[in-house]
Parts: structure tokens; C-alpha cells; sequence
């Protein structure tokens, strides 16, 4: 049977669909996530979904294609110094935003300065700023970078939504949180909380006037009400598409399952400032207790690997040699009684309901060594709160764990490793949500985000993923695949490895 937030949700998905395809002259897209936007501002989010809900409507000075090369986006071209700390970046011209400002240097300026001030307060802004040492405009249509050091993975860091370029006059008029303003080919309608945002064609923009009028964003954390939605064309586009799904989705001639190596690592954080997860052997002990494979197995319905790193396969810096922390229930009891705790002990992990499942499945394992797991479900917006508190606040909320993802966009070990455990990225300033902290990690990871030799950065990195799985800050879980479904007359829509759908000009055949 049903349940009431089913049967509620799927009521409001088919009031939707009729009510806003009602205009037979106005072609639309309508495409269900698991997870409402955080906010409108891409520099203050760190969330992939809401990363797609902001693709369309907002733009960097480069882009990441599909093959993922980059690409010129607001800048039309750029040069690098031979000490590679200095980008220059001409800028694309007859480029306005939707409020009618137009694109210049003086406008992107305004947008990315603000990513390097620590008063802005943006939950995005970490990555930039221990990049970037200033920037400036040396004409109307040119900007100057200068690193701080030589940093490999600037133009890619520079892809991420963070980095999209926002209306100056919406900046100083407080509002993007709630209304975006940015250069894409879409433009803001409206967002009704708990229920959609709309967007609509831009006529203005650059690269032509989109062919879908209209896109509509819908989430529910219901696997079957997504599932449902589709098979009854209610939606046109949904991810993630829950793995136990997939096979019966695919099976749909109307339907185009979209599958790609994922680069989203799935852990547990550990609060490691807190006893006895403080204690490494407590936490790798955790990480033995836990059946990786079994997770894959009946949960992803393996469309999936276990975690076998912090670093997932596609990323550069990966160490394919590595086997990880195995399911060892033997050895996660003698680390146990090694460290004192053998009597057990109780683990609060904060949990998006979307994602319960998961953590139930860890009861039972956990239970196996002794170790007893509350599980505290979440909406997504309490849920952020309690994960991204400081350790106050989470010794204050007795938050011991945060079930949790990370991709990056990038795709380079220090969008990934810098920003979840890092000395400088504790939470709420960074997504090092258990306050993990290692002299010889930080030296190492700003070592490979310095250094252009790529020996050099290979071997920092190897010896970083080596000394995490010795200290197990994270229990990890798994590396998904990035799976989506679409209606199969949708075309022009691409889902990243960190499962962003990427949707700039779609079209309906």
C-alpha cells in the first residue's frame, strides 16, 4: 500500500503536469530530483542537484563538454603564463544578463570577488579562495587571474557552478538566494517551496533562443513516485534513477536509461572530534564492519563498485592499486577490544530521508561488532544544518556521523580530497564535516594542488589516499553509477560522472 507522502506527492506531480501543460502552444520539459535547490546563488551551494536546477539559467567564463574538455563559455578565449600563475580571459561580447545589466569585466568582477571574500558568508566560496590571490580588469572585456600558486586544475575549478556569473545589481540587492540572475539560455519564473521552480526561455541569449520553452524542476525523495511519474509521462526527465528501478525503466520502449562511470563517493563522516570515534582504530574497525559489497549488491542492484579509496575511478590521482578497508567483522572486533570499546557503543548519524535505506542496511552490520546506530532522518534543509554545524554545534546536537556524497565537478583529487578533509575545509567553511585534521594530508594535498608536474602530483596523491584509509575519517561505502531516465524524444540533455544533469538547449523530437 501506498503511503501518505506517496500518494501526496504523486496527487501534486499529476496537478502539475496538467496545470502547467495546459498551454498546448508552449513546449516544456518537466524533470523530477530527489532533493529541493538550496538555494538560487551558485556560489552558495556545495549540492549537485541544486547545481542542475542553476545550469541553465547561469554561466562561467569556461565550460566542461560532455567529453568532459574545456570548453570557452563567457570567455571566448584565455592565455596562460609560463609560471602558470597568471590566466587571462577575453570575454565574450553582446552578452547580457537577464536583468538587462550588461556582461563586461566590471559586472563579472563583482560576481567573483565576492567568492574571494570571507564576509560574503557563500557556502560555496572554500574552493577559490586558497586558489585565486586577486583578480583585475585590465579592459572592458579582460580579466587578469593571479594564483597563488601554480594550480593544475584552475580552468576546471573555474566549470564549477560555483564559479557561474551572477547579475551584479542582484548581488547588492541581497535577493539571489531566492531569485536568480545570471546569462543562460533560461531565466527565473519562480520557486514555490516544497513544490517546483520554472524557468523560461531567455530570447536575449547569445547562443540563440532555446527550442523548449519551458522547464519545470519537481523533487520527491519517493523512489516509486519518481519511478511511477515517468512511466506515465507525468515527468520527461528524473535522476538519480533509483538502481532498483532501472532494469524495469530500460524495459520502457517510451525510455532512455542514461548510464555513466560515476565520480560521487558515498561515506559516512565521522565526528572525530568526540570519543571513541577519535580513535582511528574505532573507525577503521566501522569500515571493516561494513558489508561495501552487500550494499551494492541489494541496494545499487549493482550498478555500482564498493569504495575502495577516498577517491572515486575517475578522477585523476585515483590509485587503482589500492584494496581499501574489506568487510572484516573478525578484524573490526579485535580493533574494538585493541581500543577499550568492545563493551559497544551508540553512533547518531544525521540522514536525508531520501537515503535512510542506506544507513538502515549499517544497523545490523554495525550491530554486529557492537555497536548500536540511531539513525536521525531528515529533510534536506535540517539535514545540511546538523551536517555542516561546527563541532559545537555538533557535540550540542549529539551528531556523531552525516551520511553524505561528493563528487567534483572537476574531476581532480583536490576538488575531492581538499574540500572533505583538509585542515582549512572544517565545516561550516568546508565539507570536512568530522573535523578530520593531518599535518602530513595537508602538506601532501597542497603539495599536488601546487605542482604542474603530474609525477609529482601522482605520488602526493597516492600517499594521501594511503594515509586516509589509515586514519578513517570516512566510512566508505561505494562509487555509484550516475544513472538518469528520459523520455526518449528528449534530446540535448547529459548527465556528468558526479550526476549533474546538464541541460542548456534541450529539444523535444
Amino acid at each position: 500500500m501506498a503511503s501518505a507522502r506517496t500518494l501526496l506527492t504523486r496527487t501534486f506531480v499529476l496537478l502539475l503536469a496538467a496545470g502547467l501543460t495546459a498551454a498546448a502552444a508552449q513546449s516544456q520539459l518537466t524533470i523530477m530530483q530527489t532533493e529541493a535547490p538550496r538555494s538560487m546563488d551558485p556560489a552558495n551551494h556545495t549540492a549537485t542537484f541544486t547545481a542542475s536546477v542553476l545550469y541553465p539559467m547561469y554561466e562561467g567564463l569556461v565550460e566542461m563538454d560532455e567529453d568532459q574538455a574545456i570548453v570557452p563559455g563567457l570567455a571566448s578565449q584565455w592565455t596562460i603564463s609560463e609560471d602558470g600563475t597568471v590566466y587571462d580571459f577575453t570575454l565574450r561580447e553582446g552578452v547580457t544578463f537577464h536583468d538587462g545589466t550588461p556582461f563586461d569585466a566590471e559586472a563579472a568582477l563583482v560576481s567573483l570577488h565576492r567568492l574571494l571574500d570571507p564576509d560574503a558568508g557563500l557556502a560555496g566560496a572554500g574552493r577559490f579562495q586558497p586558489v585565486i590571490r586577486e583578480i583585475e580588469a585590465l579592459d572592458d572585456m579582460t580579466l587578469r587571474f593571479h594564483l597563488f600558486d601554480p594550480y593544475p586544475a584552475f580552468l576546471a575549478l573555474m566549470t564549477a557552478s560555483q564559479a557561474g556569473l551572477v547579475s551584479p545589481q542582484a548581488w547588492e540587492a541581497g535577493t539571489l538566494d531566492r531569485e536568480p540572475v545570471g546569462t543562460g539560455p533560461y531565466r527565473f519564473v519562480e520557486w514555490v517551496s516544497g513544490e517546483r521552480v520554472v524557468m523560461e526561455a531567455n530570447p536575449d541569449y547569445w547562443g540563440g533562443e532555446p527550442e523548449v520553452e519551458r522547464l519545470v524542476w519537481t523533487w520527491s525523495p519517493e523512489d516509486a513516485v519518481m519511478t511511477m511519474s515517468l512511466q506515465a509521462a507525468e515527468v520527461d526527465i528524473a535522476a538519480p534513477l533509483p538502481p532498483v528501478f532501472a532494469p524495469t525503466i530500460d524495459a520502457n520502449p517510451d525510455i532512455e536509461v542514461v548510464e555513466v562511470t560515476g565520480s560521487r563517493v558515498f561515506w559516512i563522516a565521522l565526528t572525530t572530534t568526540i570519543e571513541p570515534l577519535d580513535d582511528a582504530r574505532v573507525r577503521r574497525a566501522l569500515n571493516h564492519a561494513t558489508d561495501k559489497q552487500g550494499i551494492v549488491d541489494s541496494l545499487l542492484r549493482g550498478f555500482g563498485v564498493p569504495a575502495t579509496s577516498p577517491l572515486a575511478p575517475p578522477n585523476f590521482g585515483f590509485d587503482p592499486t589500492l584494496e581499501g578497508l574489506p568487510f572484516d567483522p573478525e578484524g573490526a572486533l579485535s580493533l574494538l577490544e585493541e581500543a577499550g570499546v568492545s563493551d559497544g557503543f551508540t553512533v547518531n548519524v544525521a540522514v536525508q530521508e531520501a537515503d535512510a535505506n542506506v544507513v538502515e542496511a549499517l544497523q545490523a552490520m554495525w550491530g554486529a561488532v557492537g555497536v548500536q546506530l540511531n539513525i536521525q532522518v531528515m529533510e534536506s534543509g535540517v539535514w545540511s544544518e546538523a551536517a555542516f554545524a561546527d563541532p559545537e554545534g555538533k557535540a550540542r546536537d549529539d551528531v556523531h556521523a552525516a551520511y553524505a556524497s561528493w563528487a567534483t565537478g572537476t574531476l581532480d583529487a583536490d576538488g575531492q580530497l581538499r574540500a572533505l578533509y583538509h585542515t582549512d575545509s572544517w565545516a561550516p567553511a568546508g565539507a570536512n564535516l568530522g573535523f578530520y585534521s593531518n599535518e602530513r594530508l595537508d602538506e601532501l594535498l597542497d603539495i599536488g594542488a601546487s605542482t604542474t608536474d603530474v609525477a609529482v602530483r601522482l605520488e602526493a596523491y597516492a600517499e594521501a589516499q594511503r594515509i586516509l584509509l589509515e586514519d578513517a575519517p570516512h566510512v566508505w561505502l561505494h562509487y555509484p553509477q550516475a544513472l538518469a531516465a528520459l523520455r526518449t524524444e528528449v534530446g540535448g540533455v547529459w548527465l556528468s560522472p558526479a550526476g549533474q544533469l546538464m541541460i542548456r538547449q534541450p529539444t523535444l523530437n
